[in-house]
Order: structure tokens, then C-alpha cells, then sequence
């Protein structure tokens, strides 16, 4: 049977014990010498919430184990961790493609154990796939925050877009190309970016993220270096200074977060498309499914030489709204949130049973000034 992502579904089994015989790292039956770790290593391509990387991956025998590390992304956004398993549906998509660059069918089963809800998929090969072609775009894909040329996507390259992630049939893409309707979106957006400044625990996770130092980069291999937030040399000094709360509570007097959100704005009118993904529910297997189709999405976008940056505190604040968990904002904030959800399904016209999962720009850019680096994909 073909499930959601193309590829095959696995048996329902869990994982062997840590001592079994059969849980080997290298030489595995079957499969070519180190092809699990050269999976795992392509599932660390995959993106991820200020690059948190919230994955761990280990061996079953010839089968490959993804597991969810609860402790990687505690931000007040990853509301009930469904910003991680949108990453690790990438991880898994990024193994499927991965292993059919290597003639192999990637069968996978979801959340296999019920008395281990941090296993997200037990998954297992077979000979005979033919190779993606978005394969050679693993370690292509990257986010780009540069304000992109303002120039309209062909219909055709729209096209193939739309049918990188049709498969996956729990998802759909809703798209904003005119440009008035483009700076309306930001300004919603901008709402949502404002309590990145507004509200202290947003603040301190986004600044406990940024990699100032080549040497703090490469020490963590995880975050965001700070050339890769395109501030310019002197906008990453000053950016810098922004990382106390007492002083950004106190410029805050004078309209800072809603000055520095309308750069959200901007980012929507440099561009040619917006997208907006939904899903069926909130459900952690419905967000993992759209992982893979956001990823699958992404790396045509690639291929199709166009830039791509999520736009992701929107959608996580909405989802607050939705699930009825305010954790850790204030009342003025839950209700700017509340204001979120429904602006932002009024805008898009979204069906009363889909859920919005993840919102990105496209358009055409240069390379970004940094890219972001990853852990070693190992097993453990």
C-alpha cells in the first residue's frame, strides 16, 4: 500500500531491544555498506524551526528509527511540538528521496510503538524504486530572507510547483500572487512578527538561537548565524543590542516592534508568490505529512532556481489560537493572536476544515550572504 508520501507503508512492528543481535550500525543484510547513516544524513538536510534540528535517528536491524528530541525546540511557537514534526516530515521525505537515489523504496510506519510517542517512524527498504529527481537538490535547499526581484512566476514553473506535493493528498496550497494583495498579507504577517518584540519569552528564545561567531557555529552546528537573518554588517551590530529585553521593552515606548515587523511587510512585496499550506487537522501525523509535502514543495522550488522563506510565526500563533493554548502570552497578545487566526483564513479563504501548517514566500533572489549548518546526521 502507497501511503501519503509515496512511499510504502512498513509492517506495524516497533524497534528491537538496544541489545538485540540484529541492531547493527554498518554492514547492514541486505542494503550496501553505511546506507542507514547515509540516510540519516540526508534526513539532517531537512529544515527546521531556527535550525533546532528536533531529530535523533538509530538502527533496527535494516530499518532506520526517526525519534523526536522534545528537548531541541522548547520555543513558545512550537505549540504542542507541531513546528517539529513539520520538520521531521522533511527528515522523512528527505529519506525517501535519499534512498531512491540509491534504487531503494522507503517503507515507512508512523508513530509504531503507542508506548513510545517520541518513535515518529519505524522505517524499512526494498529494491526497485526509481530515482527522484529532486534527489540532486537535498543539500541545494536553503531559506533565503533577501528581498526578492519583483517579477511574476511562469504558469508552467507555478505548475510543477502545485504537483511537487500533490500526492500527498492531506494537504493543499492556497497562492497570492497579485501584488496589492501581497502587501495586505505582510501587514497581517507584521501583526504576528511584533510579538517577537513584544513578548519576552519569543525574545529570548529567538536571541538564545542566533550564532554571532564563526566559532559559536561551528561548536553547536545548529541556529541561525547571524549573517543568514540579511541584516547587513551594521544591522547585525545593532541587532545585537537587541538581545536584553529590559532595552527592548524600553524602545518598545516608542513604536520599536511595530517599526521593525513592518520589515515583514516589505519581505511580502519583494516577492512573487505567497503560499499557504494546509492540512486536515492537528493532528502530529497530519503536520508530519505536511513536512513532506513542504519539503517536496521546497526542493522544486529549488530546482526551479527560486528562493523560498517560511514566514512561520503566523502560523504558529494561529495554530495557539486554534488548539485554545495560550501559554505564555498575555491577554492583549491572546487576543492579537485570536485576530490572527481569523484574518488569516478570511484572507485566504480557507475551507472551514483545513488547517493553515506553514506559510512561505517565493520569488527570485542571489544567494543568501550565509546558509545554516546541521549536526551530523549519526545514528545513535
Amino acid at each position: 500500500m502507497v501511503n501519503a508520501t509515496g512511499a510504502d507503508r512498513g509492517p506495524n512492528r516497533g524497534p528491537a531491544s538496544a541489545d538485540d543481535s540484529s541492531l547493527r550500525l554498518e554492514n547492514h543484510v541486505g542494503l550496501p555498506l553505511n546506507f542507514l547513516e547515509r540516510m540519516a544524513r540526508a534526513a539532517a538536510l531537512a529544515p527546521s524551526g531556527d535550525n533546532l534540528q528536533p531529530w535523533s535517528f538509530g538502527a533496527d536491524g535494516d530499518a532506520l528509527l526517526v525519534r523526536h528530541d522534545p528537548q531541541r525546540d522548547v520555543s513558545l511557537f512550537n505549540v504542542r511540538y507541531l513546528a517539529s514534526f513539520i520538520a521531521l516530515g522533511a527528515a522523512l521525505e528527505n529519506i525517501t528521496i535519499a534512498a531512491s537515489a540509491e534504487g531503494y523504496r522507503a517503507k515507512i510506519d508512523y508513530f509504531p510503538d503507542p508506548h513510545d510517542a517520541e518513535l515518529i517512524a519505524w522505517v524499512s527498504f526494498e529494491a526497485g524504486a526509481s530515482p527522484d529527481p529532486l534527489a540532486a537538490f537535498l543539500d541545494k535547499r536553503c531559506t533565503n530572507r533577501k528581498p526578492y526581484a519583483v517579477r511574476p512566476i511562469e504558469p508552467d514553473v507555478m505548475n510543477r510547483l502545485n504537483s511537487a506535493s500533490a500526492r500527498i493528498l492531506t494537504t493543499k496550497i492556497l497562492w497570492i500572487q497579485d501584488k496589492s494583495k501581497l502587501k495586505q498579507l505582510g501587514q497581517i504577517v507584521a501583526r504576528a512578527d511584533r510579538l517577537i518584540f513584544e513578548n519576552p519569552v519569543i525574545h529570548s528564545h529567538l536571541f538564545s538561537t542566533i550564532r554571532w561567531t564563526q566559532d559559536e557555529v561551528e561548536k553547536t552546528r545548529d541556529g541561525l548565524p547571524i549573517q543568514s537573518l540579511e541584516l547587513g554588517r551594521l544591522g547585525s551590530i545593532a541587532f545585537r543590542g537587541l538581545k536584553k529585553w529590559p532595552v527592548v521593552r524600553f524602545l518598545n515606548h516608542f513604536g520599536f516592534s511595530r517599526a521593525a515587523a513592518n520589515h515583514s511587510v516589505l519581505l511580502m512585496q519583494r516577492c512573487s508568490a505567497a503560499g499557504l499550506m494546509t492540512t486536515q487537522d492537528t493532528s502530529a501525523l497530519s503536520f508530519v505529512e505536511a513536512g513532506c509535502a513542504f519539503q517536496r514543495l521546497w526542493l522544486q522550488t529549488t530546482k526551479e532556481n527560486l528562493a523560498l522563506q517560511p514566514m512561520t510565526a503566523i502560523i504558529f500563533l494561529q495554530l495557539r489560537s486554534r488548539l485554545k493554548d495560550y501559554a505564555g502570552l498575555s491577554n492583549e497578545q491572546i487576543a492579537i493572536v485570536d485576530s490572527l487566526d481569523r484574518d488569516l483564513e478570511r484572507f485566504f479563504s480557507v475551507p472551514h476544515a483545513a488547517i493553515p501548517a506553514m506559510l512561505f514566500r517565493v520569488g527570485f533572489a542571489t544567494a543568501p550572504s550565509r546558509r545554516t549548518i546541521r549536526r551530523q546526521g549519526t545514528l545513535e
